[in-house]
């Protein structure tokens, strides 16, 4: 993952914008020429093509050739389909992440800082200071262990529940 070193310089959220335009042009890509949408639509295009010549010629209702292109072309919708479900899925663990991160890192801080804030104008010097210690022994610890264990610890989440059915798939798709 070389991509990973623009982080540092330029922030997160500019190197997700860039994640964002590679992934945009992987999916336009794959559906222009990955091997697995070219041949489905090379499959449907022949379909079309001899229900065309069969229709001309024989002067009847080429069904069979026309159910082959529909059944080619709704497998590459379904993978389409599956591709959305996909890209929802990990946007919304992503979400529920940076609410996690963000609540341990900057949420619990914020409070105790607040707090602090509120008993220093009480003249409660005491008190405060504890509470801005407490703040500094969080802000201090590096590992965001909560966070962590709430979205690495899971055994099963949507993405990894779609990841096992879209691998089930593949498996019957291929004897």
């Amino acid at each position: 993952m070389l991509w990973l070193h623009g982080y540092k310089r330029n922030g997160l959220p500019c190197g997700l914008i860039r994640l964002h335009e590679f992934l945009l042009r992987d999916m336009i890509a794959y559906f222009e020429e990955g091997k697995v949408a070219r041949k489905k639509i090379k499959d449907a295009r022949k379909a079309v093509k001899q229900a065309l010549k069969m229709a001309k010629k024989k002067k009847i209702n080429p069904s069979l050739k026309i159910n082959l292109a529909r059944q080619v072309l709704e497998e590459l919708l379904e993978e389409a389909e599956n591709t959305r479900k996909v890209i929802k899925a990990t946007a919304e663990e992503m979400d529920n992440a940076i609410r996690c991160i963000e609540e341990e890192r900057v949420g619990e801080v914020l409070s105790l800082v607040d707090r602090s804030h509120e008993l220093f104008r009480n003249k409660e010097m005491e008190r405060a200071m504890d509470l801005l210690r407490e703040s500094q022994a969080k802000m201090k610890n590096k590992i965001l262990e909560k966070s962590r264990t709430a979205i690495l610890g899971g055994i099963h989440s949507d993405v990894k529940n779609l990841k096992y059915e879209l691998q089930e798939k593949r498996k019957k798709a291929t004897p």
